[in-house]
């Protein structure tokens, strides 16, 4: 089987601080499952971030 993706979105209503903890979290899990990171990117003037990692 080749190379798998997944794209993970991760939002938050309240603050930056708390959108990036949770960005870090799931990383933290993610890369424990042997996930790598590939991007990351943000919705301009939300508190939304799409994160693609690859296995």
């Amino acid at each position: 089987m080749g190379k798998q993706y997944k794209v993970i979105k991760v939002s938050e209503n309240w603050s930056i601080e708390k959108l990036r903890k949770k960005i870090e979290d799931t990383l933290n899990k993610s890369s424990s499952e042997g996930w790598n990171l590939i991007d990351i990117s943000y919705v301009a003037n939300r508190y939304i971030a799409m994160i693609t990692i690859s296995k």
